[in-house]
C-alpha cells in the first residue's frame, strides 16, 4: 500500500505541467485528475485520524461553502464544487504532507518539474505552438504557449528554482546550472511579466549571498576593488539591456494607458507595479462591505461579476470565502507550518510564493501552484541524501 501511495504521488507531482497543457486544450484531465488526488488524501487522513482537529473544520465549511454558492448564490454545481476544491487544496495538501513521509529526493523531484515546465514552454515557442497573452488590443506583448495562465506558470517557476539551483550548484552540475538559469531568464523575456524576471534576480541575488564570502570578502583588497567595478558594470548594463525587454516595454505601455505623470508615486505602484489592483482591492471592499451579514461571513462567491477579484489571494479569499471562510483557511496553515524545520533555501521558495501571492495572486487558492507550496513546506527536508527507506526503488 504505502509503495503504490508513494509512487502515486511522486507520479502525481511529475505531472503537474502535463495537466497544466491539457488545461489550455480545454481537456478536463487537469480538474478530473487534481480533484481525484484531492479526495485521496482527505480519505488519507481521515482513515488513519491524522490532523483531524484541523481536518475537520476545513472539510465542514468546504461542504457548506458548496452548498452556500450551489444554493444561496445560485453559481450552479460545477462553479460550487470547483470554488470548495480551490479552497480546501491548500490547506489540506499541507496536512497530507506532513502527515505522509513521502519517500523521494525532494529537490530532484522539484527540478524535474521545473526542467519540464521550462522545456515545455520553449518547445511550444520554438515550434509557434501555443497563443500570446495579451490580446492585440492590449498592446502589449508576451507569448503564454501552452499554459493557460502566465501568472500560474511564473509563480511556479519563481518559486522551484531557488531550490533547484542550489541543489545543482550542490551536486557540481554546471551545465544543467546554467541550462536551467538561462531557460528562465529565455522564459521570463519571452512573457514579459515583472514576476517571473524579478523572481529570477531576487534568486540569483541569493545565491551570490550565499557565496559572498568566496566571492567578495576572502578577496584581496585588490579583488574587492575589481568585484565591486564588476558589480557596478553589471548593474549598468543590465539596467540598459532591461528597457529592451518586453517587461520594460509592457510597462510602459501600462504607463501610457494609465497617464501615471510621477514614478515615484502610490499612482504608479498602484497601476504599473500592480496593475491597478489597489483600486480593484478599494472596489471589493466597498462592495463587501455593503452586503448583508450572510454574505459577509461566507463570502460573495468566485462567480459575483460585480466586482473584478483583486488577485492578491488573502484579499480574494477575504471576500470571495468570507470572514469564516478566511479563518477556516487561514488557521491550519499557521498551525503546520513549522518555519524552523524547514531549510533556508525551502524558506525562500516559501517567501517568494508568499510575494508574488501578494503581488500578483493565482498562489494560494489555485492547484497548480499550491501543492508544490505544500510539497516544499514538507517536515522531512533532508529525504534526499539522508532519509533511508526500503521504498527507494520509487523515488526519484
Amino acid at each position: 500500500m504505502n509503495k503504490k501511495l508513494n509512487l502515486l504521488i511522486i507520479i502525481f507531482l511529475l505531472l503537474g505541467p502535463i495537466l497544466d497543457v491539457t488545461s489550455f486544450l480545454g481537456l478536463p484531465f487537469s480538474i478530473l485528475v487534481r480533484s481525484i488526488f484531492l479526495i485521496g488524501i482527505i480519505l488519507y487522513l481521515l482513515w488513519y485520524k491524522k490532523s483531524l482537529k484541523l481536518l475537520i473544520p476545513l472539510l465542514a465549511f468546504g461542504l457548506v461553502n458548496l452548498l452556500y454558492q450551489y444554493l444561496y448564490l445560485k453559481s450552479g454545481m460545477v462553479t460550487s464544487i470547483s470554488a470548495s476544491l480551490k479552497f480546501l487544496y491548500l490547506p489540506v495538501s499541507i496536512l497530507f504532507f506532513n502527515a505522509y513521509q513521502v519517500d523521494t529526493n525532494k529537490d530532484k523531484l522539484l527540478l524535474t518539474v521545473l526542467i519540464t515546465y521550462l522545456s515545455i514552454y520553449l518547445l511550444s515557442y520554438v515550434f509557434k505552438i501555443g497563443a500570446d497573452a495579451y490580446l492585440p488590443t492590449d498592446g502589449k506583448s508576451g507569448f503564454k504557449g501552452l499554459f493557460s495562465s502566465i501568472n500560474e506558470f511564473s509563480a511556479i517557476i519563481v518559486g522551484l528554482l531557488p531550490i533547484s539551483l542550489t541543489y545543482l550548484k550542490k551536486k557540481e552540475k554546471c551545465l544543467l546550472f546554467i541550462f536551467v538559469l538561462l531557460a528562465s531568464i529565455g522564459s521570463s523575456l519571452l512573457i514579459g511579466t515583472k514576476v517571473l524576471m524579478g523572481g529570477i534576480l531576487f534568486t540569483v541575488f541569493y545565491l551570490l549571498y550565499q557565496e559572498r564570502d568566496k566571492l567578495f570578502f576572502k578577496k584581496s583588497k585588490k579583488g574587492k576593488i575589481m568585484i565591486i567595478g564588476i558589480l557596478i558594470i553589471s548593474i549598468i548594463c543590465g539596467s540598459v539591456l532591461f528597457t529592451k525587454t518586453r517587461t520594460y516595454q509592457n510597462m510602459v505601455i501600462q504607463n501610457s494607458f494609465f497617464k501615471v505623470d510621477k514614478i515615484l508615486s502610490l499612482d504608479f505602484v498602484n497601476k504599473v507595479i500592480y496593475n491597478d489592483r489597489l483600486s480593484f482591492l478599494s472596489d471589493n471592499y466597498q462592495y463587501f462591505k455593503s452586503q448583508n451579514i450572510i454574505k459577509i461571513l461566507f463570502g460573495i462567491g468566485l462567480t459575483d461579476n460585480k466586482v473584478k477579484m483583486v488577485e492578491i489571494d488573502i484579499f480574494d479569499i477575504i471576500f470571495r470565502y468570507g470572514v469564516i471562510g478566511f479563518i477556516t483557511f487561514i488557521i491550519p496553515i499557521i498551525s503546520s507550518i513549522k518555519w524552523k524545520n524547514i531549510r533556508k533555501v525551502d524558506r525562500i521558495s516559501l517567501l517568494l510564493f508568499l510575494i508574488i501571492s501578494l503581488t500578483s495572486g493565482h498562489v494560494l487558492i489555485y492547484p497548480a501552484v499550491s501543492i508544490y507550496i505544500a510539497f516544499i513546506q514538507k517536515k522531512e527536508i533532508e529525504v534526499g541524501d539522508k532519509f533511508e527507506n526500503r521504498n527507494r526503488n520509487y523515488s526519484l
